[in-house]
């Protein structure tokens, strides 16, 4: 079994394309906020691209342990983020205007589908920052290259890491530290309040 998460429009032979939006007609109707559908170990690959980056510092780590759940140990997963380290050098350029929007605006690509409630960014990566990320899962990056102003990166999951052990990763944020809040939050704090905000959709 092959995921292809965030798949918009853009359906793929040979894989299940999942979305969230059913105008898209993908082949599962998801929220990638939630857990996925699958057994722990079930699936083959994963490829998600321009996608991780829609999900803040803190969601990004519940969402990420999801599609690395599902995967076998050997299964690859592939991602492509935009390099905002290099989107960073191309301020002059584009002018501020531009460039915020650029940044946060509108990222999704079919506008006629998706207008404000997914396509703004909420976090960004570098070369060095997306290995690092992903290698606090079990997966060892393997190829790792800039295409434009993306980042590609095809990683393999080389252990199964439960959410216990992930829970004990401390996520530090530079604003709370200089601010009332902890400098420092467990992952398995983060995950209790993620939750106890989605309980409260729609109420």
């Amino acid at each position: 079994m092959k995921l292809h998460l965030g798949a918009g429009t853009k359906k793929l032979e040979g894989w299940v394309n999942i979305d969230s939006v059913k105008a898209t007609g993908a082949d599962l109707i998801h929220d990638i906020t939630k857990p996925l559908p699958y057994e722990d170990q079930s699936v083959e690959e994963i490829l998600a691209e321009d996608l991780l980056e829609h999900f803040d510092k803190y969601m990004r780590y519940v969402v990420f342990y999801e599609w690395v759940r599902v995967l076998k140990i050997g299964g690859r997963v592939t991602l492509q983020v935009p390099n905002f380290k290099k989107i960073l050098t191309r301020y002059f350029k584009f002018g501020y205007d531009n460039f915020v929007d650029f940044i946060f605006g509108e990222n999704m690509w079919e506008s006629n589908i998706y207008i404000g409630h997914f396509g703004n960014h909420k976090w960004g990566y570098s070369e060095k920052t997306l290995p690092e990320f992903v290698k606090q899962f079990g997966i060892e990056p393997m190829i790792i290259e800039t295409r434009g102003l993306n980042i590609r990166l095809v990683g393999e999951k080389k252990s199964h890491i439960t959410q216990e052990q992930m829970d004990d990763i401390m996520i530090y944020a530079h604003a709370n530290k200089t601010g009332r809040g902890k400098a420092e939050v467990s992952l398995g704090f983060t995950r209790e309040k993620i939750k106890e905000f989605q309980s409260q959709e729609g109420q």
